[in-house]
C-alpha cells in the first residue's frame, strides 16, 4: 500500500508490484467490454472499472473504443493507480516510449488546476476519472533549464484538452512529475508552437482511423 513516507521510486515500485494483477483483471473484463462495443451504435464508447488490488491500492481501468473494430487487442486501455496519503489524491499511470517503461505521477494540485481551468465541476476520484477518460495519451516536449549550478528538465505533455506541465525526476526509474495543467488558450508565444508540435505527435501516435 502507498504511504506518505514513500519516495517517488518507492511509489513506482508499489505501482509495478500491482501491475500483473491489474492487467489480469483487465484481461478478464475484455470479453464483456467487447460485447458492449460490438452492440453499440454510438461511438466513441467509454467503459471503466474501479478495482482494489490485493495490496490495498485503488485502480481505474479505462477502455475507449472509437468504432466496432476497437475490440480485443485493438482496444484502447488506460491503467491508473490513485492514492491519498493525507494531502490530496495522486495518480500514477504507466506507458512505454520506444519500448522503455515510462511512469507519470500527477499531483493533487495538477487535478485542482485541471478542474479550474477546464471548467470541470468534480472532485476526488470522479475528477481523476474524468481527466483520464478524455486525456489518456500524450505528446512530449522536453526542455533543459539551468538554475545556478543545477540543471532541471521541464516536461510538457500535450493531450486532448490542454497541456500537462512538470519535470523529469532523476531517479532509479524514468519518472515524470506533472504538477499543473493549462488549456491551449492559455499558451503564450513559443509555447503555442511547442504544444502544437507535441499535440501533432500525440495524434499520430495514439489516434487511429475511426471508420468501421
Amino acid at each position: 500500500m502507498y504511504t506518505a513516507t514513500m519516495t517517488a521510486d518507492e511509489l513506482v515500485k508499489e505501482f509495478t508490484a500491482d501491475l500483473p494483477q491489474i492487467i489480469g483483471v483487465s484481461d478478464a473484463k475484455q470479453k464483456k467490454a467487447d460485447r458492449i462495443i460490438k452492440k453499440s451504435v454510438l461511438f466513441p464508447v467509454y467503459l471503466h472499472s474501479f478495482v482494489k488490488s490485493k495490496r490495498g491500492n485503488d485502480w481505474m481501468i479505462l477502455i475507449e473504443a472509437k468504432s466496432k473494430k476497437y475490440v480485443g487487442d485493438n482496444c484502447l486501455i488506460t491503467l491508473v493507480s490513485t492514492f491519498d496519503v493525507g494531502h490530496g489524491r495522486y495518480a500514477i499511470m504507466w506507458s512505454t516510449i520506444q519500448g522503455q517503461p515510462q511512469y507519470i505521477i500527477f499531483t493533487p494540485h495538477f487535478f485542482q488546476r485541471f478542474a479550474l481551468r477546464a471548467g470541470v465541476n468534480l472532485t476526488g476520484i470522479e475528477l481523476i476519472h474524468r481527466y483520464f477518460k478524455m486525456n489518456p495519451a500524450y505528446g512530449f516536449n522536453v526542455e533543459k533549464e539551468v538554475i545556478g549550478d543545477k540543471e532541471k528538465t521541464n516536461v510538457y505533455g500535450s493531450t486532448t484538452e490542454g497541456a500537462a506541465l512538470g519535470v523529469r525526476l532523476y531517479t532509479e526509474h524514468d519518472i515524470i512529475l506533472f504538477r499543473t495543467f493549462i488549456t491551449y488558450d492559455m499558451c503564450k508565444g513559443e509555447q503555442i508552437e511547442s504544444f502544437a508540435k507535441a499535440d501533432l505527435f500525440r495524434r499520430e501516435m495514439h489516434e487511429e482511423e475511426t471508420t468501421v
